[in-house]
């Protein structure tokens, strides 16, 4: 007889489970996240880009200054010179005292044009007696014709007829030459008159210096 052997039916395969991540993988996970989360905040929040600098050698730009309000300036070596109408207003002062000594003269009034001469000028060092008597010989020869000249500029000018010691009571920087012609002696060396015109704090006064 014939053994039979019973065959064992084979058993199912079992199937395949899989491992649990588990806490750990959970964690693992949990931990890259707040990686993330921290790595993006500190993106956010930290400093901004740096200002450029400037490149090396460049020198940086100067800021601008608001300009000086212009006005006006003077050169240092300048002095302001006087008005035209100061200029004009000394002139004709100074024409007009001497207009009215010579005109005194012509009409042999002495004492008046006496009055209008410096008292430490040259003339004044005369006796009233002998200038009086020399200004009327002459002054019959002008026969009462003259022309005034302020500043003339066909003699020396003011500086050159100065004298000691009266030179020092001369206010250089305001005092005038005046001309004094004489037509009726046109060509003669007496033909004319000049006279300094020095203003002081009492008025003007005259030095006859030819």
């Amino acid at each position: 007889m014939v053994a039979q052997h019973a065959h064992r039916p084979a058993e199912a395969p079992r199937p395949r489970t899989r491992r649990s991540s588990g806490p750990l993988g959970l964690v693992a996970a949990g931990a890259v996240i707040v990686a993330l989360i921290i790595a993006l905040s500190l993106r956010a929040g930290g400093p901004g880009p740096l200002p450029s600098q400037p490149a090396v050698g460049a020198s940086p730009s100067a800021t601008a200054s608001p300009s000086a309000a212009a006005g006006p300036t003077l050169s240092p070596a300048a002095s302001p010179s006087a008005s035209p109408a100061t200029s004009a207003s000394a002139a004709s002062a100074a024409s007009s005292i001497v207009d009215a000594y010579t005109s005194d003269l012509v009409k042999s009034d002495y004492a008046a044009a006496w009055a209008l001469l410096a008292t430490d000028g040259p003339t004044r060092s005369q006796a009233f007696a002998a200038w009086s008597a020399e200004r009327g010989q002459f002054f019959k020869s002008v026969a009462g014709r003259y022309t005034i000249v302020v500043s003339p500029t066909d003699v020396a000018p003011l500086a050159s007829w100065l004298a000691s010691p009266w030179s020092s009571s001369i206010d250089l920087a305001h005092a005038l030459l005046v001309e004094v012609d004489y037509p009726a002696l046109a060509g003669n060396n007496a033909g004319y008159s000049l006279y300094i015109v020095n203003p002081t704090a009492t008025g003007l006064e005259i030095y006859d210096v030819r």
